[in-house]
């Protein structure tokens, strides 16, 4: 079988291009739920420690953590069974560098934003602030996750 220089070419440009296609149409890198999920649960922990009576605790806590626990398995067999994986060598360290830092503010900013509610005297600081940052991470987990896929779409593409 021969095949002109032309035909290869259009080939290798066709295989290029759809290899572009499958990268870009992707799923993300993490689920976006996950962080969400963990921040509800910091929130609803900062509820029951904060507004309902000591003996709900002895109820809250361990069925909010078993929600936890089925939340962990629950993102360990979506990433396990995920049907496309970048292989390690084409993902960018700098996605993860931002996922990072991502992760650092917004746990760093938790604290200074429950300590300025107290001292404004709001009532329930720590469950206002679970919700704002809970708010914040539900908005922008999304835009992480597609920005980190992004990133390493374009390096395979290299």
């Amino acid at each position: 079988m021969d095949i002109t220089p032309e035909e290869a070419a259009r080939t290798l440009a066709q295989v290029h291009e759809t290899r572009r296609k499958v990268l870009r149409a992707a799923p993300p890198m993490f689920p976006a739920w996950y962080p969400v999920a963990v921040w509800a649960f910091v929130t609803a922990i900062q509820f029951v420690t904060e507004i309902p009576p000591a003996w709900w605790l002895g109820i809250a806590v361990p069925a909010l953590s078993a929600g936890l626990v089925l939340a962990v398995l629950k993102f360990v067999r979506d990433v396990r069974d995920a049907k496309l994986r970048p292989h390690s060598s084409v993902v960018d360290p700098w996605a993860w560098a931002g996922f990072t830092g991502w992760l650092l503010v917004t746990v760093a900013a938790s604290a200074p934003l429950a300590l300025w509610f107290t001292e404004l005297g709001l009532a329930y600081p720590r469950t206002i602030m679970g919700l704002i940052m809970t708010a914040i991470v539900a908005i922008t987990s999304p835009l992480l996750a597609r920005w980190m896929s992004r990133r390493t779409a374009r390096r395979a593409e290299r």
